[in-house]
């Protein structure tokens, strides 16, 4: 439960952010599957307006994630209209080999070259945080690692650090650009 009310806080936090320069043209960030109320310790009923503890995230409605498998190890997010890697390639790569790895990607066999690695509010549009271990929808990502992805969104206070997505339980946090994890490469729809 800790864990929930940990990710809860950290992708309320990342909203006013990460979202506050939004345009029109912008995609609605889909619901975070959070569906429990806590109190400053333990699960609550969702209180009512006024209540102490109202306004969690549990208490609004957003756009459902809404995924479509394409059949040829590729997923489109019917929300954002991007296209994923359905599993990684199992190898952990640095922020910049993770980069190049996307740009040179032909995948499927003969398809599309436009790959790249996601910025963090794509990475962090396919995270589900009703669920842990991994915190993402396994019917069609059934191989995401409980482990860290590159984000292509390096840090503004550092030059050596970039935002990396944690999909054991959602965490998002800065990573020294040197160290080697995970990647899911993504394009823009069909």
């Amino acid at each position: 439960m800790k864990k929930v009310v940990v990710a809860m806080g950290c992708w309320l936090g990342l909203l006013a952010g990460l979202w506050s320069g939004a345009v029109a043209e912008d995609y609605q960030l889909p619901d975070t599957g959070i569906h429990k109320c806590y109190d400053a310790g333990k699960e609550i009923p969702c209180p009512q307006s006024g209540a102490p503890f109202y306004g969690q995230d549990a208490q609004y409605d957003g756009p459902q994630p809404a995924y479509r498998d394409n059949g040829n190890g590729t997923v489109t997010d019917l929300n954002t209209g991007l296209m994923w890697q359905q599993a990684d390639d199992g190898t952990t790569r640095t922020w910049q080999e993770a980069i190049d790895y996307c740009a040179a990607l032909t995948f499927p066999s003969g398809g599309y070259s436009d790959w790249r690695l996601p910025d963090r509010r794509e990475l962090m549009s396919i995270v589900d945080f009703g669920r842990v271990y991994p915190s993402i929808d396994t019917t069609y990502f059934p191989e995401c690692r409980s482990s860290v992805y590159w984000s292509s969104s390096p840090l503004a206070d550092g030059s050596d650090y970039a935002w990396l997505v944690h999909f054991s339980y959602g965490r998002v946090g800065g990573y020294g650009k040197a160290s080697h994890y995970y990647v899911r490469c993504v394009r823009a729809g069909p």
